[in-house]
């Protein structure tokens, strides 16, 4: 077979629906897409294109030095299996019975407001999530969050998303040049440190994740029209939208091209 020749032609077009309200609603968008036919029949709608997550890493401090960042070892990346849409490893047992000095590292190509956390194991235990960012001064400092995923008192125990105002101070950095550990990603971006106050359940998994964006500055989409979009997916990872009043249901098609 010879090699595509690109720019390649679409080779598979699968489809989804996001259902819309005046409550903000967000959907990561499939590795794969470089193209998404938009169509939402029946409201006007606002919508942004959000962020890409660049990487994940898990830090584990009861490893030995040199071994204390890693992925779960079910697939190739952390990043891969949180945002390929199509499996169900996330996490995998990365989270699990999750300590009070570990980490997962995300980077992001921009600062964000926060993420949309979509559990496939969730936690029972009564943690408190806490995200700390690293700023201008080249130190950790704290969010204030506000946490959808909690339920009775627990954190990551239902899908939802976890928000915060953006900071401006936010520095883009490798976090390899700021720790010892040479296992650290050498990834620059925008790096946000999820931890928690008490150790997570034995169980603990996150499915899916994706940006939302640090604006609200939302570009206006009418009904009844279909939008092609172009995605540079080296810079967005995800969708957002919103209505003034009312509900619809928005259709979406993926456009996945040839050798990708």
């Amino acid at each position: 077979m010879a090699p595509a020749v690109y720019p390649a032609g679409a080779a598979k077009t699968p489809g989804e629906t996001l259902a819309l309200s005046t409550t903000l609603a967000s959907l990561g968008i499939p590795k794969y897409a470089y193209q998404a036919l938009l169509y939402n029949p029946t409201a006007d709608f606002r919508m942004l294109l959000n962020p890409v997550i660049l990487g994940v890493q898990f830090y584990d401090a009861s490893n030995a030095a040199g071994a204390r960042f890693e992925n779960d070892g079910s697939s190739t990346t952390l990043l891969e299996d949180l945002i390929d849409r199509d499996t169900a490893t996330g996490t995998g047992t990365a989270m699990d019975a999750m300590a009070t000095g570990d980490f997962l590292y995300i980077w992001t190509s921009d600062v964000v407001s926060g993420f949309r956390v979509v559990i496939g194991s969730a936690n029972a235990e009564l943690a408190t999530v806490a995200f700390t960012y690293r700023k201008t001064d080249n130190t950790w400092a704290g969010l204030t969050e506000t946490d959808g995923t909690a339920s009775g008192g627990a954190s990551l125990a239902q899908t939802g998303s976890i928000t915060w105002t953006a900071p401006t101070d936010a520095l883009k950095v490798s976090l390899r040049s700021i720790v010892t550990d040479n296992d650290a990603l050498a990834i620059t971006g925008y790096i946000w440190r999820m931890a928690f106050d008490i150790a997570l359940g034995a169980d603990v998994e996150i499915d899916e994740l994706w940006t939302l964006n640090k604006n609200t500055d939302r570009g206006y989409f009418r009904a009844g029209k279909e939008y092609e979009v172009s995605l540079d997916r080296r810079n967005v990872g995800a969708i957002e939208a919103v209505l003034a009043s009312g509900t619809s249901t928005m259709e979406l098609t993926w456009v996945q091209v040839a050798g990708v």
